[in-house]
């Protein structure tokens, strides 16, 4: 695993007054998924985009585990960074086995090999490798593309992943489901992530730490989910954060440390699989119109603990 480092960096367009990025300095820790979020055009996705060097920085330093990547061939260290964006840029005329292949293909892998790990992948992702290793990206939804990015993302192992906006095209439903299971991915592979987005609730849901950022990339505040909602730093976070924090608070609790009734079977209950939180749990008796769900069919979890929850100013 590799840490990330940004010193100071920015970066300044010609014939611009101001710089798109300015003076950035940030610490991550390798291992950690770090959420920057923040209103389009603050320059979140530029600040990513220079960990790789898609963007070059003017100025500053970038280090991924003590090594300056303004001293690695840029193609080269592409390699070894998993890259996944909204657009998920799967290529057309190339069979899904194909496109998971891409960088083990290009770093030297031999083909038996790159084959087998596209297979290994496709499994990761919930993704049958008989069913779908043969199919085209046309003949897949829009969810199981982007299961399939993250899986070409994967492909050669690398330390460290940018994800830009990933799930930001897909329904609400999917881009649910596509966050949970992601959470059990990064829970098992435990990679150094920077995952860029626009929604609070996605950041609060999927981060370690977030990066509340302004205009030109400054950081308003950089914290623990938790914190940010208990605490924020200033207004311009409190915004963000919205009123309803109590709400926001119960994304950060496992559905599965919830108290709750045994049950053997799910008894016609909605259920919420594992990896879900409680705030999974209270959307699923809205949309449902019931007072108990079934969590991963072992439990029965009442409306009454997650008004407790909301109540509870402190706890996780």
């Amino acid at each position: 695993m590799s840490d990330i480092k940004l010193v100071n960096v920015t970066k300044q367009y010609d014939g611009q007054p101001l710089p798109a990025v300015d003076g950035v300095t940030l610490d991550i820790a390798a291992g950690e998924l770090v959420v920057f979020v923040g209103p389009s055009g603050c320059g979140k996705t530029t600040t990513m985009k220079m960990i790789n060097r898609l963007i070059e920085p003017t100025s500053g330093r970038i280090l991924l585990g003590g090594t300056d990547v303004m001293s690695i061939e840029p193609n080269e260290l592409r390699r070894h960074i998993g890259y996944v964006i909204q657009q998920i840029g799967l290529f057309p005329h190339m069979t899904i086995s194909e496109n998971i292949q891409l960088v083990p293909g290009l770093l030297g892998w031999d083909k038996t090999r790159s084959r087998r790990r596209a297979d290994e992948l496709l499994e990761l992702v919930g993704l049958d490798p008989v069913a779908y290793r043969d199919r085209y990206p046309r003949q897949l939804s829009g969810g199981q593309q982007q299961r399939v990015g993250v899986a070409r993302a994967l492909a050669a192992d690398p330390p460290v992943m940018l994800m830009d906006e990933p799930f930001g095209a897909t329904d609400p439903i999917t881009r649910e489901r596509l966050q949970n299971e992601f959470l059990r991915l990064q829970a098992e592979l435990r990679k150094t992530i920077v995952f860029v987005t626009h929604d609070f609730d996605e950041a609060v849901k999927l981060g370690d730490r977030i990066a509340v950022l302004e205009e030109r990339s400054r950081i308003a505040q950089y914290d623990t989910p938790e914190r940010i909602l208990a605490t924020p730093a200033d207004d311009y976070v409190a915004s963000f954060a919205g009123s309803a924090t109590a709400i926001k608070r119960l994304a950060l609790i496992p559905a599965e440390r919830l108290p709750g009734k045994p049950l053997n079977v799910a008894n016609g209950l909605p259920t919420l699989d594992k990896g879900g939180s409680a705030r999974d749990v209270l959307d699923l008796m809205i949309r449902w119109g019931t007072a108990q769900v079934a969590v991963d069919g072992g439990k029965a979890v009442d409306f009454e603990t997650i008004c407790g929850l909301l109540g509870d100013d402190h706890g996780r």
